[in-house]
């Protein structure tokens, strides 16, 4: 009998309340992966802009509660895939720039007798600067403790995930609405280098168009811009606009690029983009949920962690008892 197979679900993460918020953003922005700059000009400009913005983010967390969702969310999609994927695995999940940290979760893995582990990026569409850097820091975090690491891939028309974006979106649809597929952004620079992110949100985009009633009307955009360089376009704000102004007066907003909700979606989308919406003469703005645990995406999930498992030759798993996933452990 061999020793359990671990699972790690990795996100972004995001901070717990205000006093995390400067830590959360110098990490983010000092990420060579996020932001290629030399290292110490990196840092330096991490930590600027950290402190510059810092207290405006504070304010939108405010209106959403306080802290960021990510945390709570990822722990439900974790207890989800340890129950779809059954005996012989231990889940856990591990944020790129917050607690819990690559470096613990990986430890506790080894201590809990793990030797084998799959590594899941919760980023739909493969990107050098989410689920890159987020396996670059797994591998890290693994090497000490002699686990031997192997991945999914992204997922972008993945038939579960697509069934969870269609089925949050189509009670929304209506006679006559716009369905706007929304994604965040990237810098057009990166899209140079050779990102693929673009084309598989593509792929997402075409694959809900099959998915969802033929007679859907649908854009695609690109949200949460920052700085002054050109990111990937039609920017969202230019596009609520365009369609109100050809007279679009019903709109869907469907994120596509989290599992989790966030501030992209409950303060950006949904207090942002719906005022902007309704400056521009939109009277009728809805936005779907995001993934979150709905059955098909944990479906979804579990064969890719699966499949990744059996092309590694990983085999069989012992049993493990049935324990909580914890953060960290």
């Amino acid at each position: 009998m061999g020793d359990p197979l671990g699972v790690v679900l990795l996100n972004l993460g995001g901070p717990e309340g205000e006093a995390q918020i400067p830590d959360f953003l110098r990490r983010l922005l000092g990420d060579p992966d996020v932001i290629r700059l030399p290292g110490p000009v990196r840092k330096m400009l991490a930590r600027f802009i950290a402190r510059r913005r810092s207290p405006k983010v504070a304010g939108h967390y405010k209106q959403i509660g306080g802290r960021s969702p990510i945390g709570q969310q990822t722990r439900a999609q974790a207890e989800a895939l340890r129950a779809a994927l059954g005996e012989g695995w231990l889940v856990r999940y591990a944020f790129r720039h917050a607690a819990p940290f690559a470096d613990q979760v990986a430890a506790g893995l080894a201590e809990a007798g793990a030797r084998r582990v799959v590594a899941l990026p919760a980023y739909p569409h493969w990107s050098g600067s989410t689920s890159g850097s987020a396996l670059k820091d797994m591998r890290r975090a693994a090497a000490p403790h002699g686990l031997a690491l192997t991945h999914t891939p992204s997922f972008p028309d993945g038939p579960g995930y697509v069934r969870a974006l269609a089925d949050n979106i189509a009670p929304l649809l209506t006679a006559g609405c716009h369905l706007l597929v929304s994604a965040h952004g990237l810098p057009e620079a990166m899209v140079r280098r050779g990102d693929p992110y673009v084309d598989e949100v593509s792929k997402t985009f075409e694959a809900l168009r099959v998915a969802l009633p033929a007679s859907t009307a649908m854009s695609l955009a690109f949200q949460s811009r920052l700085g002054p360089v050109q990111w990937t376009r039609p920017y969202l704000v230019d596009e609520v606009a365009r369609l109100a102004a050809e007279g679009v007066r019903s709109l869907v907003v469907a994120p596509v690029s989290f599992v989790c909700e966030n501030l992209e979606t409950l303060y950006e989308l949904d207090k942002e983009v719906a005022e902007i919406a309704r400056s521009n003469g939109i009277v009728d703005y809805r936005r779907a949920p995001v993934p979150g645990v709905h059955p098909a995406f944990i479906d979804e999930l579990a064969g890719l962690v699966r499949r990744a498992a059996a092309e590694a030759g990983f085999g069989a798993a012992a049993p493990v008892a049935v324990q909580e996933v914890a953060r960290g452990a």
